[in-house]
């Protein structure tokens, strides 16, 4: 049998457990203890956790006892879990001898009072106690009812004597007095000089969210509340002082972080995810960072945890705000007009009601818009400006659009140019500077083109159209010739996208201007990286495999073996991609080409013939159209073929190759017929 000495030991963890909050604890070494005196542990700390219903049955097991603090405890229990009637009914007239007790109790009657009767008879019942008044737990506890009665200068009064107080106040009245009073300064003592975790976390949150609602200072009061979420996760107050770490991100216009707090929050509480108000919340940071498929999530969740209509209503119409965001705007009257028909009392209904009716307008131009009615789209849009001052910007760029459509360039441009400097909407801004880019582009003013496009993907650095913008400026240096800034582009593309097909697409443009630069070495290793990649563009490919066989042939002046790998790089792509009948006609050249390198003639002649010449002439017969390359790769084969037989003597050959391209729809039939009168004219021909 344990020992008395025993018993106190245990009892005397529980009581440190206690005080330190380790509920867990606490009950365990009370329950071990054996002294009668621990259920009053036991009861506490249940209390203090704030587990009424196991309190409750721990009473039950314990008989109801007559013990004053577990009489008290046990009232506290019931007006705790709603029961306010059997709370009354234990405390009425019944006399505490514990002065401590009798305070509580006082307390817990006018608790109940408050609830039954208000803050005023609650304030009656305190002030007329002959003991209420006795400790700083009673004096904030009437000072409380005194603001609730709105009195709130007698409170403050109260909050600021006891605080006035400083290390001769109990630290738990000290903290309540400065959280009351939300000031800075005492909320810093209250945190430091608290050592019960009850007194540290009271003043830790409200200092926390005191800082988080200041920019300058959020950082601080994050780094606070996180510092107590993670002591202790389970202690009330931690999931709403995490919850509101994400609130400040989210107002300070820091999304991503935002993002990441709610998102932790519903991964440390599970239950928190059916808290509408913080789906909402995630809903605006995911939607602000254009997460918009994410966002919807989030905003469906927040409306079906709503718990009002007008609620259900507000996230609805949020879900297709997000959409109309996406450009997805037929899902967004969707969502629009689900609203109208199940909430149409809601305040949100009567806000989008003008909307629908507007984008059903706005809806109309642009149906006019792709029927090539640029005219009379142009007036639909002029028409949603003007009713609609928020549109007024995205209606202002659709209405160049129409003016480019009717052939009104000059004031098309005008109109973009204008647009891209002076509009409100980021947006439509960075929409007009890619739209100039683009005519630059196929105007051919490369500078401007290189500068508007680059412009853009520093603007717009998230836009999904940035990574393709560096690509276009990289292509508009190029055909500049400068090839060292078309390089330069393309490094920072590579940089700032890595792994995305425009940087795959970057590199082809980066293959062909060490080309030109006669870089062949690192040309070759670039474009062999593009044909290699997965989800590269199967005209991209090609690109990159006939643009590195390209660069080995130049290789071949300096280093006969190049002409090999060349040739083998080329039959490869001729043998293993499908290939257009012009595309097969220029390669075949090249093969040719390879081969008189390698000086294998006779197979160069037929390679030339057979592949070249003939071919296009056959293709030609078909009725196939062939593009210009096509048709340069056959003129240069016949001559090449022409000469090679006239070296040889058999200028009746050549005369009959040349005839071919004579017959031919190429430019270069009136040098061939040129040629012809030279061979003729020295005779020998037959």
């Amino acid at each position: 049998m344990a020992s008395m000495e025993a018993f106190g030991d245990e009892l005397a963890v529980a009581r440190e457990a206690l005080r330190d909050g380790l509920w867990d604890v606490s009950r365990a070494h009370a329950a071990k203890s054996g002294d009668p005196s621990a259920r009053d542990v036991i009861a506490e700390s249940f209390a203090r956790e704030g587990k009424w219903k196991e309190l409750l049955e721990a009473m039950e097991e314990w008989k109801n006892p007559e013990d004053e603090r577990l009489v008290y405890f046990r009232a506290l229990a019931l007006v705790e879990t709603g029961k306010n009637d059997q709370a009354g009914y234990l405390l009425a007239d019944r006399k505490f001898a514990d002065p401590a007790c009798s305070r509580l109790a006082t307390r817990l009657r006018a608790r109940v009072a408050m609830s039954e009767k208000g803050a005023a008879d609650a304030l009656k019942i305190v002030k007329e106690s002959t003991d209420a008044l006795a400790d700083e737990d009673s004096e904030m506890f009437a000072a409380d009812l005194m603001a609730a009665t709105g009195d709130r200068s007698g409170a403050e009064e109260v909050w600021r004597a006891v605080a006035a107080r400083g290390t001769n106040a109990s630290e738990r009245a000290f903290a309540a007095a400065s959280v009351k009073l939300a000031d800075e300064k005492l909320l810093r003592e209250a945190f430091a000089r608290s050592a019960s975790m009850d007194s540290r976390r009271l003043a830790g949150y409200a200092l926390g969210r005191l800082l988080l609602a200041d920019s300058t200072t959020l950082d601080e009061g994050a780094s606070i509340v996180r510092s107590l979420v993670r002591d202790a996760p389970d202690a009330p107050g931690a999931r709403d002082g995490l919850a509101s770490i994400a609130d400040a991100y989210l107002s300070a216009g820091r999304f991503a972080e935002a993002a990441a707090a709610y998102r932790e929050t519903f991964e440390t509480w599970p239950d928190s995810k059916s808290l509408s108000r913080l789906q909402d919340g995630l809903g605006w940071a995911l939607s602000k960072l254009g997460r918009h498929d994410e966002a919807l999530e989030a905003f469906a969740r927040a409306e079906e945890t709503a718990t009002s209509d007008a609620d259900r209503a507000m996230e609805i119409v949020k879900q297709g705000d997000v959409l109309a965001e996406a450009g997805r705007t037929d899902e967004s009257l969707s969502k629009y007009r689900a609203v109208l028909s199940k909430y149409p009392a809601s305040e949100s209904a009567s806000r989008i009601k003008d909307i629908v009716r507007l984008r059903d307008l706005e809806d109309s131009g642009r149906s006019l818009y792709r029927e090539y009615r640029f005219a009379e789209a142009q007036k639909v849009f002029r028409d949603v400006a003007v009713k609609d001052a928020s549109r007024k910007p995205r209606m202002d760029y659709l209405e160049a659009m129409c003016l480019y459509g009717q052939g009104l360039d000059e004031e098309a441009e005008k109109l973009v140019k204008r647009l891209a400097a002076e509009s409100s909407d980021a947006d439509v801004r960075a929409m007009a500077v890619l739209w100039l880019a683009k005519h630059s582009y196929n105007r051919g003013a490369w500078q401007e083109a290189r500068r508007l496009f680059a412009e853009y993907a520093e603007k717009s650095p998230d836009s999904p159209d940035a990574p393709d913008a560096l690509v276009w400026s990289a292509r508009a240096a190029f055909a500049e010739n400068d090839f060292q800034g078309a390089i330069q582009t393309v490094t920072r593309l590579a940089e700032k996208y890595p792994g995305t097909p425009a940087s795959l697409r970057g590199l082809l443009v980066q293959g062909e201007a060490l080309i030109e630069l006669a870089r062949f070495d690192e040309a070759v290793l670039v474009l062999e990286r593009v044909s290699l990649a997965d989800g590269v563009d199967a005209a991209d490919r090609l690109r990159a495999k006939l643009l590195g066989a390209d660069a080995l042939f130049a290789m071949g002046a300096d280093n006969p073996v190049r002409y090999q790998e060349a040739l083998e790089a080329y039959r490869g792509v001729r043998m293993g991609e499908a290939l257009s009948p012009s595309q097969r006609i220029s390669l075949s050249y090249k093969v040719a080409k390879t081969l008189e390198k390698l000086k294998r003639m006779d197979e160069a002649i037929d390679r030339y013939y057979a592949d070249v010449v003939l071919a296009y002439r056959m293709s030609r017969a078909q009725g196939v159209r062939l593009d210009d390359e096509a048709r340069a790769a056959f003129s240069r084969a016949a001559f090449r073929l022409a000469d090679e037989f006239e070296s040889r003597g058999r200028d009746y050959q050549a005369v009959h190759v040349l005839e071919l391209v004579v017959a031919s729809d190429v430019p270069a039939s009136a040098e061939a017929a040129k040629r012809i009168e030279r061979i003729k004219r020295k005779g020998n021909f037959l």
